[in-house]
C-alpha cells in the first residue's frame, strides 16, 4: 500500500513539474534582489491567482509534505519563523525539510518575486495566520 500512495504522490508532483515547465516561454530576466523589488504591500487578488495556478497543487491538500492551507498549525510554525524567512524558503526551495521539500518558486518559473509574495500573504491569509514582517 504504501508503495501505491508513494508512486501516486510521485506522479501527481511530475505532473504538476511538467505542467508548471510547460506553456510560453520567457526569455530570463535579472531581478533586483526581493528587498528592491518587493512592495510590502500585499495584493492578495494577485496571491489568490498565483496560488490557483502554481500553489494550490501541493497546499491545498498537503501533497509530499507540504502544509495543506487548512493546517492552521502548521502554517503557525511555519509563520513563528517570520515572513522573511518563509517568502525566502519560497524564493530560494528547501531541499530537505522537516516534513518534506520545496522546489525553488514553488515551480513557478513566470511567477515574479511580487507574485511570490503575494501568493505567500494570500495563503497566510487563507489560513488565519499573521508572520511578523
Amino acid at each position: 500500500m504504501k508503495k501505491i500512495l508513494t508512486s501516486i504522490v510521485v506522479v501527481f508532483i511530475s505532473i504538476t513539474f511538467i505542467v508548471n515547465c510547460g506553456g510560453e516561454k520567457k526569455a530570463p530576466t535579472k531581478e533586483a534582489p526581493a528587498k528592491k523589488e518587493v512592495k510590502k504591500v500585499a495584493d492578495l487578488a494577485n496571491g489568490e491567482k498565483v496560488f490557483n495556478k502554481v500553489c494550490v497543487a501541493c497546499h491545498l491538500t498537503g501533497v509530499a509534505g507540504a502544509p495543506a492551507v487548512t493546517d492552521k498549525a502548521r502554517w503557525e510554525e511555519n509563520a513563528a519563523k517570520g515572513f522573511d524567512v518563509l517568502y525566502k524558503s519560497v524564493l530560494n526551495g528547501v531541499p530537505k525539510g522537516k516534513y518534506g521539500v520545496m522546489p525553488p518558486r514553488g515551480t513557478c518559473t513566470d511567477c515574479s518575486d511580487k507574485d511570490l509574495y503575494d501568493a505567500v500573504h494570500f495563503i497566510l491569509k487563507k489560513a488565519g495566520v499573521t508572520a511578523k514582517e
